[in-house]
Formats: C-alpha cells, sequence, structure tokens
C-alpha cells in the first residue's frame, strides 16, 4: 500500500487506563501494549492510544488538548515536514520519521513516515 494512510490516533487523559477499559469494553477495540504512560489498543485499521498527560515525547500544546490527535502515514515525511514548515502549521521539531502539525482551524496532527518505508522507530514508546 502507498500513499496517505491514517496511524495511530492519540489521545491525553490522566485516566489513560479508565479510558481505554472503556474504549475496549465498550467500543471493542482489542487490546495493544500498555506501560505506566500509556495504553495501545487495536482497531482494524489504526491503533487507539491513551498517554498520560505528562508524556515528554509530544510537546505540551498537542497532549494539552482534550480531543483525539489523528496519526497520518505518508511515503515521504520530510517533504511533508517541509511543506508544513512552509505553511507555518508544523509544532516542535522534525524528529527523523514524525513531526506534528497544526491544520487551519487549529487542529493537531502527527504525521510519520509509513511503515514500509522503513524508518527504524517503533510508535510503540
Amino acid at each position: 500500500m502507498s500513499g496517505p494512510q491514517v496511524g495511530p490516533v492519540f489521545a491525553f487523559t490522566a485516566k489513560h487506563a479508565a479510558t481505554a477499559r472503556f474504549y475496549a469494553d465498550v467500543v471493542g477495540l482489542a487490546a495493544g501494549t500498555g506501560d505506566g504512560d500509556a495504553s495501545w489498543l487495536k482497531a482494524e485499521n489504526a491503533d487507539v492510544v491513551f498517554h498520560a498527560p505528562d508524556d515528554r515525547e509530544t510537546p505540551a500544546e498537542v497532549r494539552g488538548q482534550t480531543g483525539f490527535v489523528v496519526w497520518f502515514g505518508v511515503d515521504d515525511v520530510r517533504a511533508a515536514f517541509d511543506k508544513a514548515k512552509a505553511a507555518k502549521a508544523v509544532v516542535g521539531e522534525f524528529e527523523g520519521d514524525y513531526f506534528f502539525a497544526r491544520d487551519p482551524e487549529g487542529r493537531y496532527v502527527g504525521i510519520h513516515a509509513n511503515e514500509e518505508h522503513g524508518h527504524g522507530h517503533d510508535h510503540e514508546h
């Protein structure tokens, strides 16, 4: 598969374990990996991840929102970063295989390299 793909969907909450249980029990998302700072769940086409609000791998302004952060996988993440930077939409730094941006209405999104384009980063932090 080539082209844009929806990647992990993030939400930040101090109740990430309880919130993950809700989505597992009510929606039926399958259990994924988890640690003290995040709970990963599996949907058919994407992961849903509940992070602690003090997650240090995510810029403060991104992790401070109450909604979801949708990730998009792209074939050329560097080109996407350059376009976002030119549009003054970049949040934080380019991390080599991902970055955060804001759309024109202020929603935060994550943009990462598609897995088949080999970037050496494990998204299950």
